[in-house]
Parts: structure tokens; sequence; C-alpha cells
């Protein structure tokens, strides 16, 4: 007989583990003798975020009408919904589930909801939180039903999940589909391996879960699945561990477990919070598998972009390299020195007409640097920084001019694009290989 609820053993206790919080449970949830009973309602939150409210997050209930009202969901932007993995929380501090959200409602308009199961992902209960899979999937699942039934465009929406979260996110596009509902998009951040290897009947995330699936591997071999799952699959630096930075980063903080456990896992949602930022921050090119895990036969050929900018027609594997530390996409608008400015200020976009009409106002030479100041209702920013020169220098401004503006036309229109739309910018289509090399065309 199950445990109830309300026991305290099924409490949820927080642990800093070198720094970085752990959830545990005494007793894991579930349906075994000593399992704690499973509480739809309890066990898992739908947090609402939006540019009205970046921080503090309004709960969502299934089949709620009236809290959905009053909340600020608004029909009219893309949704984004994100899963968090194993022994994480929807509200941890540094962890993926409040960086994806940050990275989003800084880029634009949008529902962002975070799905809090982090009292069925407690630690050390991992075997049964795999079990519990198609329970939490099927809830969840339902959860995207009453969107749809109450009027959202399923169209608009962008599922995304990290390690265990990514597995999840498979469960759901399945059963939505029973329900005659295809996701148009599922993005895995390395998907869990425990218990997911390779033919398991747990393996649930594949390419007919949506419309658009696509896999970014960071860890693949340990806690990170190495095989591709998708309709394209991303392997930066080689898709394993150690991912370029780890070392060094996690020795610096004096977490020296973090270097072979979690650093290179985690590094699949650092790199897609920076796609949010810069959709071309990450190129990459088609890679020809050859028999050595991570290396490319050929040198690869077609170019595509890594991370919420890629492109929906891509099919295949994709190989790129990245720097160890911030910015880590070769291709970040700027430079080194643009990201960490830009990182040091509240980002946020104005609407796409505003921006042309700048742009349209702005004539710049290329390596001068100007400065606007930008009024705009938000919660979260007053100045807007956009940046025309691709490396910044530095120009004496006249005594009149208050503000510094950086920003690139081209690569500010595609974001914007994709932050009004919440699809990728369209990119030249590239052909992608299958297992057995073939290629094939992506034009649809």
């Amino acid at each position: 007989m199950a445990l109830p609820a309300t026991s305290a053993l099924c409490s949820i206790f927080t642990l800093l583990i070198a720094g970085s919080p752990i959830f545990y449970s005494p007793t894991p949830r579930g349906f075994c003798s000593n399992c704690c009973e499973i509480k739809e309602r309890d066990d898992i939150k739908f947090m609402l975020y939006t540019r009205k409210n970046p921080f503090k997050a309004q709960n969502l209930y299934l089949s709620d009408d009236k809290r959905l009202r009053k909340s600020n969901f608004n029909f009219n932007y893309p949704l984004v919904i994100y899963l968090h993995g194993f022994s994480e929380s929807a509200t941890g501090e540094r962890q993926s589930s409040q960086e994806i959200k940050d990275a989003f409602l800084k880029t634009g308009n949008y529902n962002v909801i975070l799905i809090d199961w982090s009292a069925m992902t407690a630690v050390p209960w991992y075997a049964n939180a795999v079990e519990n899979l198609p329970v939490a999937a099927r809830y969840m699942a339902r959860f995207i039903r009453f969107l749809v039934q109450k009027g959202f465009a399923a169209k608009n929406m962008h599922l995304i999940g990290f390690s265990l979260g990514a597995e999840v996110s498979g469960f759901i596009g399945k059963q939505l589909q029973e329900w005659s509902i295809l996701l148009p998009r599922i993005t895995g951040l390395d998907p869990a391996l425990p218990l997911f290897e390779d033919g398991s009947v747990n393996r649930r995330l594949s390419p007919s879960d949506a419309q658009f699936v696509d896999i970014i591997h960071t860890d693949g071999g340990i806690l990170g699945n190495p095989e591709a799952m998708g309709h394209v699959d991303f392997y930066p630096n080689g898709g394993h561990a150690l991912q370029p930075g780890c070392a060094r980063q996690e020795i610096a903080n004096n977490r020296w477990l973090g270097i072979l456990i979690g650093c290179s896992h985690q590094r699949a949602w650092e790199y897609f919070i920076e796609s949010v930022h810069y959709p071309m921050a990450f190129p990459a090119n088609r890679c020809e598998p050859s028999k050595l895990f991570g290396t490319c036969r050929d040198g690869g050929n077609g170019k595509a972009f890594m991370g919420y900018g890629a492109d929906k027609r891509l099919r295949g594997k994709f190989f790129l390299d990245t720097n160890g530390e911030p910015p880590y996409g070769r291709n970040t608008l700027g430079g080194p020195s643009a990201y960490r400015k830009a990182a040091s200020l509240t980002l946020l976009p104005l609407q796409w007409q505003l921006q042309q009409q700048q742009q349209q106002q702005q004539k710049q030479p290329n390596n001068n640097v100007t400065t606007q100041s930008v009024q705009q209702n938000d919660t979260l920013i007053d100045v807007v920084v956009t940046i025309s020169a691709p490396i910044l220098t530095t120009t004496k401004a006249p005594k009149t001019t208050t503000t510094t503006t950086l920003s690139s036309a081209k690569e500010t229109t595609k974001g914007k694009n994709v932050a009004a739309t919440g699809i990728g910018p369209s990119e030249p289509v590239i052909g992608g290989t299958s297992g057995s090399g073939s290629k094939t065309n992506l034009a649809r």
C-alpha cells in the first residue's frame, strides 16, 4: 500500500552539493508498496511567466478556466513549455528552468510555462522517475490539450526538455497525437541515457513525436544519450564529455565531481540559451558519421545553425566546435566584447516595425558606435541595446549624446523574426544524411 502524500517521508528537501541545489526525498513517488502516492495536481505544477510577471510565477491548473482567464496568459503570443531534468526544480537558482525562462522573456513576448515535476524527479529515485514517465507525461499532455481546447493554436507551441525532461517530451508528443494534436517542435537538450539505452522500451523521444524534433548532444555516453533520435541531431565538440572549459570552470569553483558529472551535461541548455539571444551563434556542418563516435568521416558541407535558429527542414547529423566560455558560439554577433557588454544589460527588443524604422534612419558607417535612448513600457527594461558593428569600437560622441547603441540590421531582423513567430529564421536548406549515409532532400 502506497504511503499517503501527506506523510513526512514524502516531503522534498533541498540539499546543496558543491554549491548546486539538489532536490531530495526520503521516499520515492510511485505505485510500489513503500512509495508515496502520486498526486498529479500537487506533484506537477504549471508555472506561467510573461513579461508582466517575469519573476513571480502564476500557477495554472488543468481544467481551471477561471484561473487561466485571470492570468497573464496571452493567446496571441507564442508558448514555450520547458521540462527540467532529474534532481532539478523549476524554481532552482542557476538551474536550467529559470535560465531558459529569462532568455525567452528578454528576447520577445512569450508565454513561458515551466513544468515543475521535482516531486517525481527527486534524488536518489531515478529508476522510479523513469518508471513514472508515462503517468507524468499523460497529465502534462492533458494540460496542453486543455490550452488547445480553450483556443490556443498548437502551431505556436514549442516543447523543450532537458535530460529526463527531454524523454518526457517524447511521451507527451505521442499522447497528444492520440488526441489528434501534433506539436510543431520538440527540442531535446542532451536526452538522458541511463535506462534509455538504444533499444530500451523506455526510450520514447523520436522524430515521430512532433513535426520537427531537434536534439543537442553534449554528454554522450555518460548522462546523455549519444544516439541520433531527432530529425536533426547536433554534436558540439563531438557531443561528449569533456565539453570545452568544463575542467577549468569546475576546478575554479571547487566542484571536482562536476568535471565528470554535470558540467558537460548542462552545456546543452547553456548553448541553447545563447542561441535564443543569437540564433546564428552556432554554425554547424553536416556530419557524415564515421565508425568512431563523435567524429566525421568527411569534413562536412552545408551550413546549418544549432539551437533555437535551427531550420525545420534540416535532416541528419551536424558537427560544430564551440568556445570554452561565454560566448560559446563562434558566430556570436559582435564577438566576445560585444557579448559581455550585452550580457551586462537587460536586452529586450522593440516591435518589429520600430526596428525597421530605426534601421532606415541609422546610416552610420560600419565601425561607428552610436547611441539612442529608447523608452518602452515593460517590466524588465527601459533601454534596448542594438548592435550595428561586427566588432565594437570606441568613438567620441558629441556632448549632447547620452547613450550607446550597438547593432547589425541583418542579425537583428532575423533575431526579431524568431521572437515574433516562434520559429527559426529561414536559412538555405541543407541535405541531410540518414544512418545509412544516403542523402535526403530537405525542401518540402
